[in-house]
């Protein structure tokens, strides 16, 4: 059915012609509202020729006044059968649109909208939801240009996100509410993006009376459901109710969450200070008789509370939450912006305006000055504005196809918009570890906060990702104009809580980008990437930055949990820390180390020998009893590529908690490797019977290297091809009772007898010894990672075994008589004993000698591994030098940063 007034073009002087596709208009919703006012706005001004477009008929009339020049069509009758005729296709799904996309659409709807949408007449249609617009492209006829306008919070929102993610390629503009909004969807669709504008909605058109500002009411308005808070306005007025003597507030509005907030109310003693009378059908007069709006709410697409509230000149209190309140008020100017969530941070913005009538004022007057730029007729001329480009676009697409034919796909228009966050800095992260990033991070995040003010402080390490400064939420502003001076190898990230996306930029954009924000934390640390990869310094080495409100009795409050507190009072008591290398203030209570972290000192022990050295190669082949098989004594196991300066490497820039490590060699020293008190070489005839020398046997060395002279009781043995690929903390490695972590691997040992290889003879020696002494079979190797032992338990191992342990010290190369005491015997002996614990660690192997070496590297360039072992082998896939050239640039790339120890 249609009903209004048909007429053509030419009768309209050649002006344009434009619709508003909404589901249904003859119901309060916001969204229908808004078509309503921008409608009429349109038509007072009298350029374009208007029509809307109600999929649905509920009413007899539209619920809000419609401009009498407006055409109004109807496409289905939903109203009951004794106002109308039931059709029996409203109780059949849609097929057009998915119920998981809007559950509101029907067979009847189909049918409507098939029958009319393909005869549209118009130059511009604009949808109004997302399945609204996944049926317009497909529907109207190519001449027609689409402009879609996305009224909800859309990074937050559930239901319409894959229809506007698939469909908004296709209109000719989607126009959001917020700046942040655009940002969202832009860095969404990249490069396949449309047009992408920023169009918030308009004021209703009457005139808004103004608010005096002295009744003493704080009114908040909306629909009483979860997403609102209502519950978090009447806790933030709880704290300071006290404090603000004949103050009360207004809640406005209906919903399934009444009674429950009835009931807190009632519980909190405020039932005579807190007002719920319900719904009301004109909020202008509620808004003449406030002093303070409150927005509580955990989203918001473009809260047209606040500004009808600001038309009548009322400040407003709101969280900063996604995605409207940061544009539509300025802190300090229109009103009071608080993190979101923080109930602290609003009772404190309460008891600000409540007490400061002068305050009240200044930004009541800013809030009228602020609610001119969404004047009808202001929105109005930017929507004509958009109009006139798009459909210039579209008749040139049209016409460069030449045909106006209907039906086919659209073509969408070429613009896009630049992406939401950026990832790869502007520079070249410095050739620094991440400990010593992190020192220069927290340097300037520290020297920050002192210009800002004073009652920060520093949440230190101890077991967590990253240390926390924490900053008064009043000192916000003032901490991130003291970041002025960050150098460009720094970012400032938002980690998106609450419903915000995450957003990273230089500290100079940020500081842009934040200026009228309120987050609850933020993160100063390097880029994560840096010439196309992940960076070296991409994890554990920056610093996050909190901002906690203060109550009126000087208490701060985390806007998240911690391990500690949720309050610090004032008095506090307060002392000094290191973190980082940073002499930092901290709570006194925080600087205890916790029962969840590793305290005790922790060395590495690293097997290596120069497998070129002459003297070396002689004594090896002068060895009695050498075992021919290359597996065994091969030129492959001793084989350098520089593993070892690049896997100690890996320790100085992952691990700078190790104490010392320990280098046990055959009598040499790599000759890169200085004197530095944190190195100490080993020789074998420290640690090994003589009658056992020399020795070419790794698993003869791993049998006597708990008795390394000076070696800690928890240490991790490590060898030379193996590496630490990311920054990793000792409770990777150990529990804080001591416990030692076990890498399984997948790999199984076998059924008795299948042994064929020199490490799979030693596992099923293994497993013989542990077999008859606890009566259980092992079934898995350990994987290609670092071992951490404990000397005790190895000395239990040697006592328990002792001639396992012998006979194995006494063979020169790998044989089938040997076991592997630290690369996997102490491991299943300390699981079965309960000193060991089945560790979880991201490793990967690199076999250098297969065809995939090269793509196997280049994956490892994610740096999304704890540890990873390179290889080798005998016989090569790849040419044996372009296998070196390869490692050796991998190396070189991944662990830029040298070693202190190194010449």
């Amino acid at each position: 059915m249609k009903i209004g007034r048909r007429r053509s073009l030419s009768a309209r002087g050649g002006r344009l012609r434009a619709a508003f596709l909404v589901l249904n208009l003859d119901g309060m919703g916001g969204t229908s509202r808004s078509a309503i006012t921008q409608a009429n706005a349109l038509a007072r001004r009298g350029h374009l020729d208007v029509r809307l477009v109600s999929v649905t008929r509920s009413g007899d009339r539209p619920h809000y006044d419609i401009d009498p020049s407006i055409r109004v069509d109807y496409l289905c009758d939903v109203r009951p059968a004794d106002q109308g005729v039931a059709d029996p296709r409203a109780d059949r799904p849609s097929v057009l649109v998915p119920k998981r996309w809007d559950g509101q659409f029907s067979a009847l709807t189909d049918h409507g909208l098939s029958a009319h949408l393909p005869e549209l007449d118009v130059d511009v249609l604009v949808t109004v939801t997302p399945a609204l617009l996944a049926v317009a492209v497909q529907l109207v006829r190519r001449g027609v240009a689409i402009v879609h306008q996305e009224h909800r919070s859309s990074a937050d929102r559930v239901g319409g996100m894959e229809p506007l993610l698939a469909f908004a390629p296709r209109a000719d503009a989607v126009a959001l509410l917020t700046e942040s909004t655009a940002s969202w969807l832009a860095a969404q669709l990249g490069a396949v993006a449309p047009e992408i504008v920023v169009m918030p909605n308009p004021l209703p058109i009457a005139e808004q009376p103004r608010s005096s500002l002295d009744s003493r009411t704080i009114v908040a308005a909306g629909r009483i459901v979860q997403e609102k808070q209502f519950i978090h306005l009447v806790r933030a007025f709880e704290q300071v109710a006290d404090e603000l003597p004949g103050w009360r507030v207004r809640i406005l509005g209906d919903g399934p969450l009444r009674e429950e907030l009835v009931a807190h109310v009632a519980k909190a003693g405020l039932a005579d200070r807190v007002e719920l009378p319900g719904s009301v059908t004109d909020m202008a007069p509620e808004w003449a008789a406030a002093a303070v709006c409150a927005l509580s709410s955990r989203t918001e697409g473009f809260p047209l509370v606040a500004q009808e509230a600001m038309s009548a000149g009322v400040p407003v209190v709101t969280y900063d939450c996604p995605s409207g309140p940061r544009e539509l008020v300025e802190h300090e100017v229109s009103g009071l912006l608080v993190g979101a969530g923080s109930k602290a941070g609003l009772a404190a913005a309460l008891l600000r305006l409540g007490a400061d009538d002068d305050l009240r004022e200044r930004l009541g007057a800013g809030a009228l000055e602020a609610a001119k730029r969404y004047d009808a007729d202001v929105i109005a001329a930017q929507w004509e504005e958009v109009f006139g480009r798009v459909v210039d676009r579209r008749r040139a697409i049209v016409r460069d196809e030449g045909t106006l034919q209907e039906g086919g796909t659209r073509v969408r228009s070429s613009r896009t918009t630049p992406p939401f966050t950026r990832e790869q800095g502007p520079v070249d992260p410095p050739l620094v570890t991440p400990v010593e990033a992190r020192h220069e991070a927290l340097t300037l995040a520290t020297r920050a906060a002192d210009r800002a003010g004073d009652g920060w402080f520093v949440i230190p390490l101890h077991d967590a990702a990253a240390p926390t400064v924490v900053v008064p939420a009043a000192h916000r502003r003032a901490f991130l104009d003291g970041l002025a001076d960050a150098p460009d190898h720094l970012s400032l990230r938002d980690p998106g809580d609450r419903g915000w996306p995450e957003r990273r930029g230089t500290v100079e954009a940020m500081r842009a980008t934040l200026a009228n924000a309120a987050p609850n934390r933020l993160a100063l640390e390097p880029w994560p990437r840096a010439k196309g990869r992940r960076s070296h310094l991409a994890e554990d080495a920056g610093v996050e930055i909190e901002f906690w409100d203060r109550l009126p009795d000087g208490t701060l409050v985390a806007p998240r949990p911690n391990r500690w507190t949720s309050r610090v009072p004032a008095e506090a008591p307060r002392t000094q820390v290191s973190v980082a290398g940073v002499t930092v203030p901290t709570v006194a209570a925080m600087a205890t180390p916790t029962a969840h972290e590793v305290t005790f000192p922790i060395d590495v022990v690293y097997t290596w020998v120069d497998g070129d050295d002459p003297e070396w190669q002689a004594a090896r082949d002068a060895r009695e009893g050498s075992d021919a098989r290359r597996e065994a004594a091969g030129q492959a196991r001793f084989r350098s590529r520089d593993e070892l300066r690049y896997s100690m490497r890996s320790v100085h820039a992952h691990a700078p908690w190790v104490r010392t490590i320990h280098l046990v060699t055959a009598g040499q020293r790599p000759e890169w490797l200085a004197d530095d008190p944190r190195v100490k070489v080993v020789d074998h005839r420290e640690i090994l019977p003589a009658d056992a020398l020399p020795t070419f046997n790794s698993q003869a060395i791993e049998t006597a290297l708990h008795r390394v002279p000076g070696l800690a009781e928890h240490f991790v043995y490590v060898n030379d091809d193996v590496f630490l690929g990311r920054p990793v903390r000792p409770e990777l490695f150990f529990s804080p009772g001591g416990d030692f972590a076990a890498y399984v691997g997948d790999g199984a040992i076998g059924l008795p007898g299948s042994a064929n290889k020199p490490f799979l003879h030693a596992a099923a020696n293994n497993r013989r010894l542990l077999e008859d002494a606890f009566g259980v079979t092992i079934t898995q190797v350990m994987a290609h990672t670092p071992h951490p032992q404990r000397i005790s338990v190895l000395r239990e191992v040697e006592e328990r075994f002792p001639e396992a342990l012998a006979r194995t010290a006494r063979a020169p190369f790998r044989s089938e008589g040997d076991v592997s005491l630290l690369s996997s015997l102490a491991q299943h002996y300390g699981l079965l004993t309960g000193t060991a614990f089945e560790g979880a660690a991201e490793h990967a192997f690199v076999d250098l000698s297969n065809a995939r070496v090269e793509r196997q590297l280049r994956q490892l360039r994610a740096r999304d591994k704890h540890f990873f072992c390179v290889g080798d082998h005998h016989d090569f896939a790849v040419d044996a030098a372009e296998v070196d050239q390869l490692l050796g640039d991998f190396l070189e790339d991944y662990f830029p940063v040298r070693a202190p120890w190194e010449r």
